[in-house]
């Protein structure tokens, strides 16, 4: 694609940005203990600078050590001794050609903090926190202002005052969490003078050095932020002289509750699902950069939306966690390179269990330094069976280091349980990943070898150097009267090819996150659905919050039925019977009762476990084995890559 406004230059205030593509502000769950910037994350800001990223904004670095900060540890900017480290990173970046924002904040009561602008309980909160005082507030102001400074004196090219994701500053403008009645709230010009005074405070200092404002156009919390209010925001917060608004979004990631605007967009909310806030900013504030937030990730996608006129700059957070190169490789005409992005939300929920930022598909995220491959001391006749994530990376690491690498899969595709998983509409970015994984094998040097089921002899036959067994987990099937009978199949085998079954209603066991896809997936094939689930909820092991949130959503907008603590009693040729329980109210509640299910089509979608026993006949005919992915431990596709990359490293 001839790429129009992407890659063409700009300016923030005096300072020139090579392109319009951003380094969205994300955290690392990386920090060390003086508070420093740890050199693993400078070697990731570095990674993403030399990929060509005309802007870096740094993660949110605390302006102050103590007051409205929370517990955890984060870098700071509140102290001069701080200075050194952050001009280190600096100079790492410059090398490369970006330019670097630093982004100053602090949490107030969000995640743990203890003082917010008012003391009451909210949704936002943890706890009820203590009402900051008058004075505290002009006295963060002003740490605000020196931690600017600092970031001037370290180097950086330029601020940006983070008041979204009801973070401090965000509570201050937040109507839903500003009762003050002295100067800092009562009314909208109250409750924007603290951003106000600081920005200006900023200015006043340097009023050539580039500020700009991050701010949430639309808040979660009842009472909160609007469009409209968002639009005020904007208005307002422009005539201060800043150079940009970044437009975000506030929503719950630590409470089940839905917002409108995923500020973190897993794959089943639309890709750039934030480009209407900025577009609606964009409009009321023609003279100002507007910088897009939201699950971008696709190049064409994201000029389109700068010629259009809805933003002028994309912040991109995890397609370049993905793929650091990701500028290059678009601006080049290699899209199809991109490491894509499959929106799994894994990284982000990391993050919030302050463990360090991780990928599903780049294994070397914060730890670049370790990417480099070796070429082996003897090069091998390789045999990968199975052409899942495991094996598909597994064989491309170890072709790339030199080894002659056959892979094997008797399917007539590749992809594994990721071909059947990327079938919805729903799950593009998962589809593109599989393009990806294609595009790879066929520009390297694997012979690969579809149609084709391994078995004991023909290893036998290869008689490979290396055998890698790669062949997945089989579905396990109850063990229920009638689970024979025709109308009776696999989920992945319906997600994989829905042409082959007809029929009205479809009950589908299994109420996990394969269940409910496979659901939404009948759904928006003509089917009426109902979700049979043994547990007391739906999505019970789904441990990210944002992904539970948003398939429950989806489930709910496709009108899918869903009956917990039932039980599958048996198949019949009508459709299935339940037990569910009892009704309480009824004074029984041991056992349950007997319901029948007219279904059309039963989908069976429960667990997956290794075949031990084929796996061991494998084995048994190889001078070298390695078991990788999901013939090793069922788990997702982070799992599965970060094996197959392991051993295609060791080989």
């Amino acid at each position: 694609m001839d790429f129009k406004l992407l890659f063409t230059p700009t300016k923030l205030g005096k300072v020139e940005i090579s392109n319009r593509v951003v380094l969205a502000p994300m955290g690392t769950s990386l920090y060390s203990p003086d508070d420093k910037w740890p050199r693993r994350t400078i070697r990731y800001f570095e990674e993403r600078a030399a990929g060509g990223v005309g802007l870096i904004l740094t993660s949110f670095t605390r302006v102050h050590d103590k007051l409205a900060t929370g517990p955890s540890p984060l870098t700071g900017i509140y102290d001069d001794r701080l200075i050194p480290s952050h001009a280190e990173l600096v100079e790492k970046v410059h090398k490369h050609g970006a330019k670097i924002f630093l982004q100053i904040a602090l949490h107030g009561c969000k995640f743990g903090g203890l003082e917010a602008p008012s003391s009451i309980y909210s949704l936002n909160y943890n706890v009820k926190p203590r009402e900051l005082t008058t004075n505290e507030l002009d006295y963060l102001v002003e740490a605000f202002i020196k931690a600017a400074i600092r970031g001037y004196e370290a180097g950086y090219d330029g601020i940006e005052v983070h008041g979204g994701y009801s973070y401090l500053i965000g509570q201050m403008i937040s109507p839903a969490l500003n009762k003050r009645v002295d100067k800092y709230g009562g009314s909208f010009e109250g409750r924007m003078k603290f951003p106000v005074d600081i920005i200006k405070g900023i200015l006043a200092k340097y009023p050539d050095f580039p500020v700009g404002f991050k701010f949430s156009a639309y808040e979660w919390l009842p009472g909160g932020i609007d469009i409209n209010l968002g639009k005020e925001i904007a208005k307002y917060i422009s005539k201060t002289g800043i150079s940009f608004l970044d437009v975000a979004s506030s929503s719950s990631t630590t409470t089940l509750i839905s917002s409108k605007y995923s500020h973190v967009p897993p794959i089943y909310v639309p890709r750039n699902n934030l480009m209407p806030l900025a577009e609606e900013v964009k409009k009321i504030c023609p003279d100002t950069i507007v910088i897009a937030n939201g699950g971008i990730n696709v190049p064409e996608e994201a000029d389109d939306a700068i010629v259009n006129g809805k933003c002028d700059m994309v912040a991109i957070g995890r397609a370049l966690i993905a793929d650091p190169y990701w500028v290059i490789k678009a601006k080049s005409g290699k899209s199809k390179f991109i490491t894509p992005c499959i929106r799994c939300n894994i990284c982000h929920h990391q993050l919030w269990l302050g463990t360090p930022l991780c990928c599903s598909m780049n294994p070397y995220v914060l730890r670049e330094a370790e990417q480099y491959l070796s070429a082996p001391s003897l090069k091998k006749r390789v045999m990968v069976v199975g052409a899942g994530p495991a094996g598909m990376r597994c064989a491309l690491t170890a072709a790339k280091r030199g080894h002659k690498v056959t892979l094997y899969e008797k399917k007539p595709y590749i992809g594994g349980m990721m071909y059947p998983a990327s079938r919805p509409k729903f799950k593009d970015d998962l589809n593109r990943a599989l393009d990806w994984f294609k595009n790879e094998i066929e520009t390297s040097n694997i012979t690969l070898k579809l149609n084709t089921e391994v078995t004991p002899e023909i290893i036998e036959e290869v008689n490979p150097d290396a055998l890698v067994i790669s062949i997945g987990a089989k579905p396990i099937v109850p063990e229920v009267p009638g689970i024979d009978k025709p109308h009776v199949d696999l989920a992945v085998n319906i997600l994989s090819d829905i042409s082959k079954y007809n029929g009205e209603k479809a009950v589908v066991i299994g109420g996990g996150e394969v269940g409910c896809e496979t659901a939404c997936y009948l759904a928006d094939n003509g089917f009426k659905v109902t979700i049979v689930e043994i547990m007391s909820k739906i999505l019970e092991e789904t441990q990210i919050t944002e992904i539970k949130l948003r398939l429950t959503d989806l489930l709910k907008e496709k009108n899918i039925e869903i009956m917990t603590e039932t039980k599958l009693n048996k198949i019949t040729d009508e459709g299935i019977e339940v037990i569910v329980p009892y009704d309480t109210q009824m004074g029984l509640t041991e056992g349950g009762r007997q319901e029948g299910l007219d279904a059309d089509l039963v989908a069976i979608a429960i667990n997956s476990k290794p075949d031990k026993e084929l796996i061991k006949m494998f084995t048994m005919k190889a001078k070298e084995f390695h078991i990788i992915g999901d013939c090793e431990h069922p788990a997702r596709i982070k799992e599965a890559i970060e094996s197959g990359e392991y051993v295609g490293r060791i080989l």
